[in-house]
């Protein structure tokens, strides 16, 4: 197996974790600067569906 295998995973997962974090950054500033929240197409539905495969999966 490579030594360097786990080396790039990380970096990898680490830069995706660094671009998530940015992104939600990004979002608060332009919630501020536009003063109100932020409206995503199709919001409440997601929330709907995601609350819905918990309880399923809780079950």
């Amino acid at each position: 197996m490579n030594a360097r295998i786990p080396l790039v995973v990380t970096t990898v997962a680490c830069a995706i974790l660094f671009f998530s974090i940015a992104a939600v950054f990004a979002l608060v500033i332009a919630s501020l600067v536009t003063g109100g929240p932020i409206d995503f197409l199709g919001g409440p539905e997601i929330a709907d569906a995601s609350g819905t495969v918990a309880l399923v999966l809780a079950a």
